[in-house]
């Protein structure tokens, strides 16, 4: 309901970790880093396409996902600390960004957005728009949970394209 909520609303006007425990994936267990075994299996469950995995040049993990025909984001992780396979990283960004329209009023759009969506943010990216949702790991959240955290960025994003192109 909440969620139905901030997307009608939309449409109307770093943590270290020590130890290295067993991944998610491995264990049943709460979720508590970036996880691609966990991320790829909540992605298959939402009918998204994993179309690349890799690291950016800063060495953390991210995964480009479709979601539909006309939508993409990116799944990175974020509040890294070691290296390879050692590596931990306590948050996930989901993020976006839009070009220029020309049709849409960019500024209405962020400034209406970040006023209603407090769990995420919108803000100018060159000429464009980029739209980020930060997920904190610390302490785990449950598979159900991170997955409830996609749908509702790609609520959003399907809400925010309406807006920037619409038919």
């Amino acid at each position: 309901m909440m969620v139905r909520a901030l997307v009608a609303a939309l449409m109307l006007g770093g943590c270290a970790t020590t130890a290295v425990p067993a991944p998610a994936a491995e264990t049943g267990a709460l979720v508590d880093r970036y996880d691609e075994a966990v991320l790829r299996a909540i992605m298959a469950d939402l009918a998204y396409a994993v179309v690349d995995t890799s690291e950016n040049a800063a060495g953390k993990p991210f995964m480009m996902v479709e979601a539909g025909e006309a939508l993409a984001f990116r799944v990175m992780g974020e509040s890294c600390q070691g290296e390879g396979a050692a590596q931990v990283c306590a948050g996930v960004q989901l993020s976006t960004q839009f070009g220029e329209t020309g049709e849409a009023d960019f500024d209405e759009v962020m400034a209406t957005a970040n006023r209603t969506l407090r769990p995420a943010k919108l803000f100018r990216a060159g000429p464009g728009l980029a739209y980020e949702r930060y997920l904190i790991m610390d302490g785990g959240v449950s598979r159900e949970n991170l997955k409830t955290n996609i749908v509702v960025f790609v609520q959003v994003l399907e809400a925010l394209y309406g807006q920037l192109f619409p038919d």
